[in-house]
């Protein structure tokens, strides 16, 4: 994980002395140590700064809704399912709604199916995701765009807005190739990213009316995935000074009940500098936060590695 290879290095190039135990651990974990203290670092995450009960709210969807909840903070309606001719399942759908499929703990994107309308979509998405092993949310799909805030130390640390992966035409190269150029680009950003043509570009791309080897016009935009995971290609745009106070109304209160300073908040809004009370949902949290795509956002950078340095450690 690419996170923790720039946590580590910023904190070599401090002088904080790095006992790697990845071996050990079969993941990316490292000891540091300086003056005195001693910290845990697992994929690039703190392990002093989260606790067993926001990895419970977190980890498990459904219960993350409960949280939501007890706060009063806007959020989509969903239901959780083993099997897809459930009763229940039938009976969530509204006429004129629009739903998303999504397993319970899953991350990363993986698995996740949009714009679904109707019962047989969902027996369709469960045949080709039972393989998993794992239940699924059945959630209200929420219109807007994909806010991410990174909260470190009960504040906000960073926010931006998430894109699906896309490219844009130069009038000259094929789609197959803008999008290895993409490709370079974020392996730049993370080597670990991917992104993979699979059913759901080939999808989207019909529905767009172009093919892999067709030639997008100069600036026309071809959206390749619906969902605007980082993982899968998404592209970041940093709004950390644009959105609205009461953000951190929210970040504070959920810090409080998950009694936790560091996650990472999904949101979907329709204008992040307005009050997110009458224009957000709130839709995730993620106790063990992936940072890295704060670092190479669109508009403004941040130093999320020397912040969490900063944090345990006491120095820039």
């Amino acid at each position: 994980m690419y996170q923790h290879v720039q946590l580590i290095q910023k904190a070599q190039a401090l002088g904080i002395t790095t006992i790697d135990l990845s071996q050990l651990m079969q993941k990316p974990a490292t000891i540091l140590e300086y003056n005195g203290i001693s910290e845990l670092i697992v994929e690039g995450v703190p392990a002093s700064r989260i606790n067993v009960r926001s990895q419970y709210y977190c980890d498990n969807k459904q219960l993350t809704k409960l949280a939501f909840e007890a706060l009063h903070l806007p959020h989509p309606r969903s239901i959780v399912f083993q099997m897809a001719d459930e009763a229940q399942v039938a009976a969530f759908f509204r006429d004129g709604k629009t739903y998303v499929c999504k397993p319970l703990d899953g991350t990363n994107g993986d698995g996740i199916v949009t714009h679904i309308r109707d019962l047989e979509t969902v027996k369709k998405y469960y045949q080709e995701h039972k393989y998993l092993n794992t239940r699924f949310l059945l959630e209200e799909q929420v219109e807007g765009e994909d806010l991410r805030i990174q909260v470190l130390d009960g504040k906000i640390a960073a926010a931006c807005v998430r894109q699906p992966a896309f490219v844009l035409g130069n009038g000259k190269d094929s789609l197959e190739i803008l999008i290895e150029k993409r490709r370079a680009v974020m392996r730049t950003q993370n080597p670990g990213n991917r992104l993979d043509i699979d059913s759901a570009t080939e999808t989207i791309l019909s529905q767009q009316g172009i093919s892999l080897p067709a030639v997008p016009k100069e600036n026309q935009k071809i959206q390749l995935k619906f969902v605007s995971n980082m993982a899968q290609g998404g592209i970041a745009t940093d709004v950390t000074d644009d959105i609205h106070t009461f953000y951190n109304d929210w970040v504070n209160a959920l810090s409080a009940y998950l009694c936790t300073s560091y996650f990472g908040l999904d949101i979907m809004t329709t204008d992040y500098t307005q009050d997110p009370h009458f224009h957000a949902s709130v839709l995730e949290i993620n106790a063990r936060a992936e940072w890295l795509h704060h670092t190479f956002s669109e508009r403004k950078t941040h130093d999320i590695a020397g912040m969490i340095l900063k944090s345990i450690f006491g120095i820039d």
